[in-house]
């Protein structure tokens, strides 16, 4: 899995009970997380680790993964430019089939850390919406699922932690990645 701070666990306690890793551990599958805090399909992060395509591309090219979860847009949703995160997705989707040629893809869309959702995330969720519907790619939108919502928002996100999920939430957000990932990975 590839993301942001909230693939890499940040504000689980410990780091391991982050969404990404409670998703793997349930579904039985070895994971690679590949969080990063910052990140997105534009951005490269604070401390320039590169945006997803980049990261994916530095990777050498595996024939073993069966499935690949991008996660993210968050980080994008200040980009000034709305056809950018188009495109950053495109190049990532394009870095995944080369650098894990045999592997199912899923993108999974940008949660809300405010509420309501700002104009900025929607787009994202909008343009990512488009793509993976002409790209015929599955696609979790978090947003349009209303994972996150006025009754549950003070138990999934913490404020204290720069509003990321707490421990709490990305166990919740794991079960929700388990369900919608139940309905559309190939499993075996």
């Amino acid at each position: 899995m590839i993301g942001d701070s909230w693939t890499s666990g940040y504000a689980a306690e410990p780091r391991t009970d982050g969404f990404a890793y409670l998703t793997a551990d349930s579904m039985g599958w070895d994971l690679t997380n590949l969080g990063a805090a910052g990140t997105g399909y534009v951005n490269a992060g604070p401390n320039d680790e590169g945006d997803f395509a980049d990261r994916i591309a530095n990777r050498e090219q595996d024939d073993d993964i069966d499935l690949v979860i991008i996660q993210g847009g968050l980080s994008d949703a200040s980009s000034e430019d709305a056809d950018e995160v188009t495109a950053g997705a495109t190049r990532a989707i394009t870095a995944a089939r080369t650098t894990w040629p045999k592997a199912q893809l899923v993108i999974l869309g940008p949660c809300p850390s405010r509420l309501p959702a700002p104009s900025p995330l929607t787009s994202v969720d909008s343009q990512l919406t488009a793509l993976t519907s002409t790209r015929k790619i599955n696609y979790l939108s978090c947003l349009k699922q209303n994972w996150i919502n006025s009754s549950n928002y003070d138990e999934v996100i913490d404020a204290d932690s720069s509003y990321r999920p707490s421990t709490e939430g990305h166990a919740y957000l794991a079960k929700q990645l388990e369900a919608g990932l139940r309905k559309i990975v190939v499993t075996g």
